[in-house]
């Protein structure tokens, strides 16, 4: 695997260290599936949200859409 080397605060990598992973890749890389998860929930709420702020008459046509998308897909198996 190909590799870089990147530039870091001296506090920035005393944090990587203290987070104790086997290496400060392996805890760059857990650091970053975290964030990513916390954003990807972030962004399925906020969706929800919006959803959810819709008029009831949106919200069903959104509903009658997903379904034929849903029969569309049913009909491929």
């Amino acid at each position: 695997m190909a590799s870089t080397t990147i530039k870091l605060s001296i506090a920035t990598r005393d944090r990587i260290r203290a987070l104790g992973g086997d290496t400060y890749e392996d805890t760059i890389v857990e650091a970053l599936d975290v964030l990513e998860e916390a954003r990807f929930w972030e962004q399925a709420e906020a969706a929800a949200a919006w959803r959810q702020s819709l008029p009831e008459g949106e919200r069903e046509c959104l509903r009658a859409r997903e379904a034929e998308v849903d029969a569309a897909f049913d009909a491929i198996e």
